[in-house]
């Protein structure tokens, strides 16, 4: 964590599997305001072999950090960058880790699952006040992060190795083994002692298909957070995208550059979710780790990470 001027200005640099995000925000007392939001596509796990990147994705994925590294120092030099669940797992990650430490000179944090569900819980906590029971969900390229929330209150964490770019490095050239993989995975999630909980998606995927939903040409935050997709909005979704190919997918989300597969793949595990945990709705957040990150007292940060 870098923290060379006393500046209340904060920028996270999210480097996924599929995605890297960018938050800059100014902290308040017991708030934020959003300076800007940004997001990258690095696919940082394509193409990832035997746990090892491809050199082509670990160097695509430097020209977007450094760019987003720079771009953040206009604001602030209180630059935090993670690593999630790709970087948890590649065998040569080092090769990343050690050029932003010596190129950048920052840390590059990579965090746990269970790190990065707390992160989610936190990031979502005061969001949803209406509700006492909360299992929210967060589908990435690499994993799932169950996060389980009862009054306000972090009950459980759990994260799976359930990611859409890892799903289709596993099974390429197979929907239906993606299917029976995720069918199996999901058991693993305990809901016990939960009785009515609410579902809460956040992640790329979730927001892209309730923009999708809504017909949105641009992604709008506002219009996107807090927002509901019924059980048979993410089945007509799957059911279109199953049916057209990149372009016409592209069409319908213009603001998501992933490839179709991408975006087919991340509806069925989706949809999956919703079938397996028999809930007819879920809501819409797209307040992810980053914003766990702001909310975070700098003692609480420093253990973190």
């Amino acid at each position: 964590m870098e923290g060379r001027n006393p500046s209340n200005i904060y920028a996270i640099i999210d480097v996924g599997s599929h995605n890297i995000l960018v938050l800059i925000a100014k902290k308040k007392q017991q708030s934020f305001n959003i300076l800007k939001r940004m997001s990258f596509t690095s696919e940082l796990a394509k193409g990832m072999v035997s746990k090892c990147l491809s050199a082509e994705s670990i160097e695509k994925t430097k020209k977007i950090i450094k760019e987003s590294y720079q771009f953040s120092l206009v604001h602030t030099e209180n630059i935090i960058i993670i690593g999630t669940s790709c970087s948890r797992d590649a065998r040569n990650i080092q090769i990343l880790a050690n050029w932003i430490e010596k190129v950048l000179k920052c840390k590059f944090n990579i965090i746990s699952g269970d790190k990065e569900a707390y992160l989610n819980g936190i990031a979502n906590i005061d969001e949803f006040p209406q509700f006492s029971e909360i299992i929210l969900f967060d589908v990435g390229g690499g994993s799932a992060e169950f996060t389980l929330i009862r009054n306000k209150k972090i009950i459980s964490t759990e994260s799976i190795d359930l990611g859409i770019r890892r799903l289709f490095n596993k099974f390429p050239n197979c929907l239906e083994k993606r299917i029976y993989f995720t069918r199996n995975i999901l058991k693993k999630i305990d809901l016990k002692n939960f009785e009515n909980p609410v579902f809460i998606g956040i992640g790329g995927i979730v927001t892209n298909l309730s923009a999708a939903n809504q017909n949105l040409k641009e992604y709008n935050s506002e219009k996107v957070h807090k927002c509901i997709l019924k059980k048979e909005d993410i089945y007509d979704l799957y059911q279109r995208f199953q049916k057209v190919d990149g372009e016409e997918i592209t069409e319908i989300v213009p603001f998501e550059p992933s490839g179709a597969e991408i975006i087919q793949t991340g509806t069925m595990i989706i949809k999956e979710i919703v079938d397996h945990f028999q809930t007819d709705k879920i809501y819409v957040s797209d307040r992810g780790l980053q914003f766990g990150v702001l909310k975070l007292k700098q003692s609480e940060l420093r253990k973190m990470l």
